[in-house]
C-alpha cells in the first residue's frame, strides 16, 4: 500500500511540474490560471492513476484491457479538464481543448518515458 501511495504522490508531483512548466512556457502567467491548472491536476491525476492501478491489478500491466482502460482514462481526463479550463481559464492564446491535450499529452509522455527508462512498464 505504501508503494502505491508513493507512486501516486510521485506521479502527481511529476505531472504538476511538467504541466505547470509547459503552461508557463506557453506564456500563461496569471496566478489564477496557473492555480486552476494545478488544482485540476491535483484532483484528476490521483483518480486516473488509482484507476489505472486497479486495471493492472485485475488484468496485468501489459494486458490489452489495461491499455484500453488507460486510454479511456486519459481521454476522460482531457475532456473533463477541457470543460473546466473552458469555463475558468482566462488564457486565450489558443483553444482550451488544445491546451488540455498538450498539457496532458506532455505529462503522459514524460511519465511513459521515465517508466521505460526505469523499466517499470
Amino acid at each position: 500500500m505504501q508503494r502505491i501511495l508513493l507512486s501516486l504522490f510521485l506521479s502527481l508531483i511529476l505531472t504538476l511540474a511538467v504541466e505547470l512548466l509547459i503552461a508557463f512556457l506557453l506564456k500563461i502567467r496569471r496566478g489564477k490560471d496557473l492555480f486552476i491548472i494545478g488544482l485540476v491536476n491535483l484532483l484528476s491525476n490521483p483518480v486516473v492513476n488509482y484507476c489505472y492501478y486497479w486495471a493492472i491489478y485485475f488484468f496485468t500491466a501489459r494486458s490489452v484491457y489495461t491499455v484500453l482502460i488507460l486510454i479511456a482514462l486519459e481521454v476522460a481526463a482531457v475532456i473533463i479538464e477541457y470543460l473546466i479550463y473552458k469555463r475558468l481559464l482566462s488564457f486565450e492564446r489558443f483553444g482550451k481543448l488544445k491546451l488540455s491535450l498538450l498539457l496532458n499529452g506532455a505529462s503522459f509522455l514524460t511519465g511513459l518515458i521515465i517508466s521505460i527508462i526505469l523499466n517499470i512498464v
